[in-house]
């Protein structure tokens, strides 16, 4: 029972997380990656086949979750985000596509995880480099509820088992490293001393 209730929860703090920044992606405050957002709700899509394919239920919540909130950014970045042609977002995209036929391929549960958790972090890279040059685009808010939620949807697996933990776990070290580039980084650069 504690399982489902973490399951659930790990759903309900995704919400709330990514609940301010889609109003911030419509309001014009951020400036989502299309790129990114378009190919993560792709692939939340997918993991929750994933997921289901290979047994999980608990952590079904959070993926669900995760295929509602990053699709209705997705589609708000459209008008108000950022990116999609350059050189890296076009190979992101082309990883993407081949992760998914990977997926329909082998048909099986195991590589489409193993696919999917490689595309989502090729998918996150230009993301990444974004956030990295310019933090005040982004919303961090959304990250830490995703990390919190990924963490809490890794426990609610309620055992060790690969397949089913390399989705969330993946999911809860991009959620560190973005929480890191939007709040740690930019502290640390500006406690630099200064040179002059």
């Amino acid at each position: 029972m504690i399982f489902k209730v973490l399951g659930v929860l790990s759903a309900i703090i995704f919400l709330l997380g990514d609940t301010p920044y889609l109003l911030d992606t419509f309001k014009k405050k951020i400036r989502p990656h299309r790129v990114m957002w378009g190919v993560v709700a792709l692939l939340n899509v997918i993991g929750f086949a994933n997921q289901y394919a290979a047994g999980a239920r608990n952590s079904l919540w959070l993926f669900g979750a995760g295929s509602l909130m990053t699709a209705a950014i997705f589609f708000a970045s459209l008008k108000n985000g950022v990116g999609g042609y350059a050189k890296l977002d076009i190979f992101a995209l082309i990883i993407a596509t081949a992760g998914i036929i990977l997926w329909q391929v082998f048909d099986s549960p195991l590589l489409s995880v193993l696919a999917n958790a490689l595309v989502a972090v090729v998918a996150l890279v230009p993301a990444f480099i974004k956030a990295h040059k310019f933090p005040e685009t982004e919303n961090g808010i959304a990250y830490i509820g995703g990390l919190i939620g990924s963490s809490l949807a890794a426990i609610s697996v309620g055992k060790i088992e690969f397949t089913l933990l390399l989705l969330p776990v993946t999911s809860t070290l991009l959620q560190v490293y973005m929480v890191y580039l939007l709040y740690v980084r930019p502290s640390m650069i500006s406690k630099k001393p200064q040179s002059g």
